[in-house]
């Protein structure tokens, strides 16, 4: 299982071997120490960013109050940063000798335990011998490793050559470099309106100056279209546009682009913070089980996210926490650094009060640096900060930061309007919303049938109330049939089910 620590420094993937119920505490402080073993928290393990809530010590996490036991869950926490350095090698007592040399000296030139003696060359070339009062010898070790929080390359291997040492070296070199167009295809994104509507109008009773979430639930699509070998030569330089791919023989068909269709959205549990990197923190969702099965069943799919953002200055499209979560989505999607067409789409407001809407991806590079851990969030949001153990290269010099554009791709979008279903029942999670998800809301959608050519499984094909079904009906043995004829309108809704849901939203039974 995987588990998050948010620090002040970054976020730290834990992997932990053990069962989910018998993890604690000190279970995850453990295993961080195997990699960076002199830690000092200064707040402990808690639930919330602010540290104001620490997880009681005493339970396993899968009992502690609003704790969902899953892969990627985020806990918080607050660390000294000079004591986080990452040992990716385990302690080998064979190679101490150094450090006992070193221990040695100092304790012939200075008695007292408290102290040791360090070497170091000055300005002028000159060898000067130093005291310290830091006795941990694997700090000292780690001073001499050929990069910082790295063990020293005689702990790793006796004997190097250079083209192994290079080889290890340019595992930690990333030579930025932007990337010109995105994995969407040249149809791009299209953006259902009523859902985008809803979500840009919630954001306006707060005049946007809170910043908020959703998930994009659709589908993939790639097109093929036919290709004549006789006509590749003369056609192929019309071919060279974003997403379109090099001529080839003795092919019928040609992947021609994939394309992303956002039918719905979802807006987890989350609460507004500023003080929050994101600017806002999850909430844990006890719905996520539901929300996931009732798309599949749907023919959905997370096909991206939607994020909304305060008014900001020209350029500043993406914070670095942004531009992180959306790689590490990316990476979800995709199992890995590959590449894929999750989006992530920005709705704002400009000067003048217009809504923008916006969608981008992050580069296969970005991706590659947030799964290595080598991009931190630091106190410029509008930098992505490297990881002192790596490297980046920018116009042939190394880089502390990274500007968050240089990630960014992109994406052509477009308005749709689904024909699969509607969007007009209160989405659910949106504290102060003028409507909540009730019964009598249910009513007063559910009794537009038969009027104004509307059908009652038209009205029922509503993502989010399909969603507040699920909180009375079986999910396993009912929805499955109430979504293949959403899904499939000539598969016709049982009467059962009809007068079920007419009941519950308090109809006469006229459906």
């Amino acid at each position: 299982m995987i588990i998050r620590v948010r620090t002040n420094i970054g976020i730290w993937r834990v992997t932990i071997t053990s069962p989910p119920s018998s993890i604690t505490t000190q279970t995850i402080l453990d295993t961080i120490a195997q990699t960076r073993p002199h830690v000092v928290y200064e707040a402990p393990l808690s639930l919330d960013p602010k540290c104001s809530e620490p997880i009681d010590t005493s339970r396993p996490l899968c009992e502690q109050h609003g704790v969902q036991m899953r892969d990627g869950l985020m806990i918080y926490c607050k660390v000294d940063s000079s004591t986080c350095a990452e040992n990716t090698v385990g302690n080998n007592n064979g190679g101490n000798t150094n450090d006992t040399n070193m221990s040695t000296t100092a304790a012939a030139s200075e008695p007292s335990s408290s102290t040791i003696t360090k070497r170091i060359i000055a300005k002028d070339g000159t060898i000067k011998l130093i005291h310290t009062t830091d006795t941990d010898p694997s700090n000292n070790k780690s001073e001499l490793g050929f990069r910082k929080g790295l063990m020293p390359l005689r702990d790793i291997k006796k004997s190097w050559t250079l083209n192994e040492f290079t080889a290890m070296d340019d595992k930690y070199n990333f030579k930025i470099k932007r990337q010109e167009s995105s994995f969407v295809g040249v149809e791009g994104l299209h953006l259902e309106s009523g859902a985008v509507e809803s979500f840009q109008n919630y954001l306006r009773r707060f005049q946007f100056r809170q910043q908020r979430f959703g998930y994009l639930y659709g589908r993939f699509v790639e097109e093929e279209e036919d290709v004549k070998e006789e006509e590749e030569e003369d056609r192929s330089h019309l071919r060279q546009g974003w997403g379109a791919r090099m001529p080839q023989k003795n092919e019928s068909k040609v992947k021609k682009n994939k394309k992303v269709i956002v039918e719905a959205i979802y807006e987890p549990p989350q609460e507004a913070d500023a003080d929050a990197a994101e600017g806002f923190v999850m909430l844990e969702d006890d719905q996520e089980e539901n929300v996931e099965q009732v798309a599949s069943l749907l023919g959905l799919r997370k096909v991206g996210w939607i994020v909304g953002q305060p008014p900001r200055e020209t350029g500043f499209q993406f914070s670095a926490a942004e531009v992180i979560m959306a790689a590490e989505l990316q990476l979800e999607c995709a199992q890995g650094v590959e590449e894929t067409p999750f989006v992530t789409v920005r709705c704002t407001v400009g000067d003048e009060g217009n809504v923008i809407v916006e969608a981008f991806q992050v580069s296969l590079q970005c991706m590659e640096m947030v799964a290595e851990e080598a991009l931190d969030i630091g106190p410029n949001p509008g930098f992505c900060y490297v990881n002192e153990t790596f490297t980046a290269i920018q116009e042939g010099k190394p880089s502390p930061t990274v500007e968050n554009n240089f990630f960014l791709t992109l994406v052509p979008i477009h308005g749709y309007q689904s024909d699969m279903f509607v969007t007009q029942f209160p989405f659910v999670n949106r504290p102060f919303d003028d409507r909540q998800q009730t019964h009598d809301e249910m009513k007063r959608q559910l009794t537009k049938s038969g009027q104004a050519g509307w059908t009652f499984i038209d009205l029922l094909s509503d993502f989010a109330l399909l969603l507040y079904l699920c909180k009375f009906l079986d999910v396993s043995q009912d929805m499955p049939k109430i979504c293949e004829s959403v899904k499939d309108r000539e598969v016709l809704l049982d009467d059962g089910y009809k007068i079920i849901i007419s009941s519950m939203a308090g109809m006469d039974g006229s459906y």
